[in-house]
């Protein structure tokens, strides 16, 4: 039987389709898909339950963001982004986080420190640009990285205060619609409540979740709306196939291969959070743990950018008008695989983390 929240991401299915044509042209999520992310509890899946969150084990987490992404990956990206910026919940002051999530709010969140932190006696004061501000339109609380003498923190601000401005620049291939233009803050006024950083500070919620990395969630979400991406392509061939009867041989035999390299890069993708999961229900992720989770989540990215480009040609023709599903699953792809966190670079790290012969990085 589905999880319900799977099964509650899988019921807007229809709708993000719907929107889709309109997320490229607008380069935003349309409001209908907004408020409907919201009222699924969307929003909440890694928020901590402390906060009224879902706080769902990561398998959960892969499989609704497949289920987004297999009909718009637009809508899924801007739910990873924001469910990561949830994360950061627990490490801000617990008033204040309280105050940020009573109404679900849809976060936009960079972690890069782009920006710079100036204290000004109990306040302080931000000024920075950050890009990649992925849902910045919906937004109505910025979490952004920042230097303060060096030491990088998170700051967290409403999107009304004076001084936050988003600057359009999202234009890529893919992924349009999640909006993901600049943000800028000139000379923004924090209280020191909204400022706090994951590398020198434990979070305020011992929740198993918290004790999952931050960055092996966010590499877990990126690389699950790559597999999402990929699902969608594979149901477009599978119908085209069936479509094509006893004459779609290769078009089977295409599909059944891409099918198969889907379900092993997810089942390792699962498997690899779910045994972190399960070291977090007791205690920190073992370094070995968190190895796997990253190359997991790497196999998956890259496993995805291949199967989609490989269903892409199956599709033949039909595949080829900008706004097909497949040439919107490519485009999108591409875009997903740039993401650092599924960069080819963090493979050597995650491999000496796996075999347990080197330092953990922060990173990891």
């Amino acid at each position: 039987m589905s999880d319900p929240i799977v099964a509650a991401a899988a019921a807007l299915r229809p709708l993000l389709a719907d929107h889709a044509d309109a997320h490229d042209r607008d380069r935003a999520l349309a409001a209908p898909v907004v408020d409907a992310i919201r009222d699924a509890g969307l929003l909440r899946l890694l928020l901590p339950r402390a906060l009224d969150g879902l706080a769902v084990a990561p398998p959960v987490y892969v499989d609704a963001l497949i289920e987004l992404a297999a009909a718009d990956g637009a809508t899924a990206w801007v739910v990873m982004t924001a469910s990561t910026s949830t994360l950061l919940a627990g490490y801000l002051d617990r008033d204040l986080a309280t105050a940020i999530w009573r109404d679900q709010p849809l976060l936009a969140g960079v972690f890069a420190p782009n920006g710079r932190v100036v204290t000004d006696g109990a306040d302080a004061r931000v000024t920075g640009r950050w890009a990649w501000a992925s849902g910045c339109r919906h937004a109505s609380w910025v979490l952004v990285g920042a230097l303060a003498e060096g030491r990088h923190v998170v700051v967290a601000t409403p999107t009304t205060a004076p001084g936050v401005a988003v600057v359009d620049t999202w234009d890529p291939i893919g992924l349009r619609g999640t909006g993901s233009h600049d943000l800028t803050l000139s000379d923004v006024a924090v209280p020191a409540a909204a400022l706090t950083s994951v590398f020198d500070r434990a979070p305020w919620c011992d929740e198993p979740l918290t004790r999952v990395p931050l960055f092996g969630l966010l590499a877990v979400g990126v690389a699950a709306v790559g597999l999402g991406l990929a699902r969608g392509a594979l149901d477009h061939v599978a119908a085209a196939a069936t479509a094509a009867g006893k004459d779609g041989g290769a078009l089977m035999a295409g599909y059944a291969d891409a099918l198969a390299r889907w379900r092993a890069a997810r089942g390792f993708l699962v498997e690899a959070g779910a045994l972190a999961y399960a070291d977090a229900l007791t205690g920190p992720v073992a370094p070995r743990r968190r190895g796997e989770l990253r190359l997991a989540a790497l196999h998956a990215a890259r496993e995805a950018a291949a199967l989609v480009a490989t269903l892409f040609t199956l599709g033949g023709g039909g595949a080829v008008p900008r706004r097909s599903p497949l040439a919107r699953a490519l485009a999108d792809v591409q875009v997903m695989r740039t993401h650092r966190m599924v960069s080819d670079r963090i493979g050597p790290a995650a491999a000496r983390a796996a075999l347990g012969v080197g330092p953990v990085p922060p990173e990891l």
